[in-house]
């Protein structure tokens, strides 16, 4: 039967039985399924090619109908008729294999001939279509994938230049698919980043995978932080034949990086004045308190009222503290709701964090005092507190204390006087004066504008 499938179209001498051994031998081997019929369609040569295709065995598959492996009869009269007219051709139809499943191929058809042009056999050659299809599905979503990326994703040919280009590229860059496609890909390396890119293109055409972030030039000039990945582009023999590039745009990361850098920074910065701050109430408030108890009283107030301050700071994400809430937060306590013990009167005012800090250990000190020896330890005492500027756009603040016991001078200096009259005008590079009037004690600060974050006929700094 060999010797028959051979001669095909043109009548042939026979061939030697080398040959035919040797055509026998390429048949059976072939990766393909090659099989001959009658001119009835009655399979007579079934090779291993067909059984790994359809499952069936030479010794099964012979004598059957062709038709009968054929899903479409309609089709398989069709490859019959136009076989058995001589005409040579190639159609794709589905065969059914020994489980009943569907398999798609392309079917390469074509008679063969005896020495006096007769037809004397059908010969195929069968393709499974399966796995091409695959690789085009496969394809397919690839293609899709690399055009929906929000990645840059590009190609370059091992000469240097774009044949590829996905529209997040044309988004990054600022080229079009026509302008990018065929340019040499320097058009997006800056000139400082030349070296660099010599260097990963080299790497990559010798085999390596690169990862690193760099410095890549839009269009329009601008430059842009990206995150690259670079591989080798093979064709089918494994042959490197350009590179595979994907560019992140990396530019946000890099601005929360910088920012949390400042971040860092800022915090190491308030961490440090504040613990200078807590250790300087400590060694003032150990020297004014005679007994340890007494100590850890007055020591943990302060604490506490300094906390007051950062609560308010934390709630307005470290931007600033409202005067007047400031204010509040320490006399809270002493603010009968007729609003007859203090009363608060100025515009809306914010001070940035280091002026609540220090302002606040004021207030704080100022309030424990009254609350002890002035205008809050009676029930007739009042506090007024009051806020503004000066013509010289300063700010001022000023506690007046009234109705309560007589006043008159310490005999010594304590921390809470310390705190008044140096830390917190000193620290905001301003002034302070404490007066000890007969009828109420009065303090006024006065620090430049620099300290005031946003208010009333204050310029705003945020």
């Amino acid at each position: 039967m060999i010797s028959t499938i051979i001669h095909a179209n043109q009548p042939h001498p026979p061939l030697n039985r080398d040959s035919e051994a040797l055509l026998a031998a390429l048949i059976a081997f072939s990766r393909d399924a090659i099989i001959s019929a009658s001119p009835l369609g009655v399979i007579q040569t079934w090779n291993d090619g067909a059984q790994r295709l359809l499952g069936w065995s030479a010794q099964e598959a012979v004598g059957r109908p062709l038709l009968s492996l054929i899903a479409d009869q309609n089709d398989g009269q069709s490859l019959l008729d136009r076989a058995r007219g001589g005409e040579q051709f190639q159609m794709e139809l589905e065969l059914l294999d020994r489980q009943g499943n569907r398999a798609e191929v392309s079917i390469g058809a074509a008679p063969v001939r005896d020495h006096t042009d007769q037809i004397r056999a059908l010969s195929f050659i069968i393709r499974d279509l399966r796995k091409r299809r695959r690789a085009e599905a496969n394809d397919a979503m690839l293609a899709s994938l690399v055009r929906q990326s929000r990645d840059s994703i590009f190609s370059v040919t091992r000469e240097g230049f774009i044949s590829s280009w996905n529209p997040a590229s044309e988004t990054l860059y600022g080229y079009t698919l026509d302008e990018a496609i065929n340019q040499p890909i320097s058009v997006i390396v800056p000139e400082s980043k030349s070296e660099e890119s010599h260097l990963m293109f080299a790497a990559v055409l010798r085999g390596e995978m690169v990862f690193f972030e760099t410095l890549r030039q839009r269009k329009d000039g601008g430059l842009v932080d990206v995150a690259i990945s670079g591989a080798p582009l093979r064709d089918a023999q494994g042959a490197i034949i350009g590179i595979s590039a994907i560019h992140r745009d990396i530019t946000q990361q890099r601005q929360h990086e910088q920012q949390m850098r400042l971040v860092m920074r800022e915090l190491a910065h308030r961490s440090k004045n504040l613990l200078a701050i807590i250790l300087s109430m400590a060694a003032q408030t150990a020297r004014n308190s005679p007994t340890l108890p007494e100590f850890n009283a007055r020591f943990t107030r302060r604490l506490q009222g300094l906390a007051h301050s950062h609560d308010l700071l934390v709630q307005q994400n470290w931007r600033g503290a409202p005067i007047r809430e400031l204010i509040r937060s320490h006399l809270d306590p002493f603010m009968a709701h007729d609003g007859t013990r203090v009363t608060l009167s100025g515009p809306d005012v914010i001070v940035d964090p280091k002026a609540a800090q220090n302002i606040g250990l004021a207030l704080h000190e100022l309030a424990t005092n009254a609350s002890k020896y002035g205008a809050l330890s009676t029930p007739a005492g009042h506090v007024d507190i009051s806020w503004t500027r000066t013509p010289e756009a300063a700010f001022v603040l000023e506690w007046r204390e009234s109705g309560g016991p007589r006043v008159s001078a310490p005999k010594r200096r304590g921390f809470g006087q310390t705190v008044l009259e140096r830390l917190a005008a000193q620290a905001l590079e301003g002034k302070a004066t404490l007066s000890f009037n007969k009828d109420g004690l009065v303090w006024r600060m006065e620090i430049p504008p620099d300290y005031i974050v946003a208010g009333e006929a204050w310029p705003a700094r945020i």
